[in-house]
């Protein structure tokens, strides 16, 4: 999946038919037929240019990477004559009546004008209703048949070993002070430690 901006510089598939068959398919600079490819001219890709018939022509492979990489005091100025050269054609060709500035504006990507804002969506605050465990169920109890040294825990009211930290059942029932206190004092328990 591309970025916002890489989808901004690349020529749709519209704006590449139109350029090829304004150009003639052929490279505008050296005249080169074959392998073409879309010369960014006023806002090259790296800087965000827009993918749009006002922005590119239509050249070869040399010439594309004279223009954007030249070697040697020879390619630099030959990439600035092309540069000038291509950006005559397309005022001409495209009818471009603003400055170049202008124009350089409005086909560089810009995150604040380009970009759909963002919605903000408050979102209620969810009320928490108390989770209640096994642990706290009134019929939850230490298993103490087992021998290990890691508690297990019994469920009185469906006969079942229960975790402690499991969500309680349907038929919870909140451990009261007073439970707890005869469960101590139950004859059971002191005989079982």
């Amino acid at each position: 999946m591309s970025s916002k901006r890489s989808q901004w510089s690349e020529f749709d598939k519209d704006e590449r038919k139109y350029i090829k068959k304004r150009d003639k398919e052929e490279c505008y600079l050296c005249g080169a037929k074959g392998a073409l490819q879309i010369m960014h001219i006023f806002v090259n890709r790296a800087n965000g240019g827009k993918g749009e018939r006002r922005n590119g022509v239509l050249g070869c492979v040399k010439c594309h990477t004279i223009m954007d990489n030249p070697i040697g005091a020879a390619q630099c100025e030959m990439a600035k004559a092309n540069l000038a050269k291509c950006k005559a054609y397309l005022m001409d060709v495209e009818h471009i009546t603003i400055t170049e500035r202008e124009l350089c504006e409005q086909l560089r990507f810009s995150k604040e004008r380009d970009l759909p804002p963002v919605p903000i969506v408050a979102h209620p605050p969810v009320p928490q209703k108390p989770e209640h465990r096994c642990a706290d169920c009134a019929f939850c109890v230490r298993n103490r048949r087992t021998n290990s040294t890691v508690p297990s825990y019994f469920c009185k009211r469906h006969y079942c070993i229960a975790r402690k930290s499991a969500p309680a059942c349907a038929q919870f029932e909140e451990r009261s002070a007073a439970h707890d206190s005869t469960r101590k004092n139950c004859k059971f328990n002191k005989s079982a430690n």
